[in-house]
């Protein structure tokens, strides 16, 4: 595999990812398939789940003093993207594709994701459970323009927290994981594929929100 190549500019780092022979693989049946994220849209463009996934990745988030600076973090980023499973799962996504990652001052007080190809990480911010955080906006924005899904992708919806487990599992291991996912648990962070509801339970909602209308007046 061809290594990534990085081009350093004024603000930061822009990372040029090459093709890799694993970028066309078909995504596993026993893990993560196209069909599967279909089923991972949201009702609206509104992020109804942020301040929820926020909470459910507290535990996740290591203290100021385990940080890493923002060329361990480069570092980090390349082995993931660079890795046959990433490859695998999302290569199509980032072949022959640029990604500008940005060593933000130490005054701005978030990490974020712009778009398909810009993260911004000021040094309070450099740890890995947020690296795979931000690049999970990223998988999540490329998506939408190789698969028509025609649904709403909120940002941080079903599809975001599904693909941020995945990568959690695969790159920091089985107890960060559970804890991302017991997270998930506690604050009713949505993940799963949709279960399509039959007319029948349709008409048993309708009746039930009647009813709880009825009961507020």
């Amino acid at each position: 595999m061809r290594e990534i190549a990085i081009e350093k500019y004024n603000k930061g780092v822009i990372l040029h990812f090459p093709k890799s022979k694993h970028d066309n693989c078909k995504w596993n049946k026993s893990t993560s398939t196209w069909n599967m994220l279909k089923k991972r849209y949201d009702n609206g463009h509104r992020d109804s789940q942020m301040q929820k996934l926020y909470d459910a990745e507290y535990s996740l988030i290591p203290c100021s003093d385990d940080n890493i600076t923002f060329d361990e973090l480069i570092g980090k980023l390349n082995e993931v993207v660079n890795d046959t499973w990433f490859r695998k799962k999302f290569g199509r996504l980032f072949s022959d594709t640029t990604l500008k990652v940005e060593n933000a001052s130490s005054r701005q007080n978030i990490a974020y994701s712009f778009g398909t190809d810009f993260l911004s990480f000021p040094p309070h911010f450099c740890n890995f459970p947020i690296l795979l955080h931000e690049l999970t906006h990223a998988i999540v924005d490329r998506l939408q323009f190789v698969v028509a899904f025609n649904y709403n992708y909120t940002t941080h919806g079903r599809m975001f927290a599904f693909i941020y487990l995945e990568l959690v599992k695969k790159f920091m291991g089985e107890r960060s994981y559970t804890i991302l996912k017991t997270g998930y648990k506690n604050f009713n962070v949505k993940y799963r594929n949709r279960i399509p509801q039959t007319s029948a339970k349709k008409k048993i909602l309708r009746e039930r929100l009647k009813l709880i209308k009825t009961q507020n007046v």
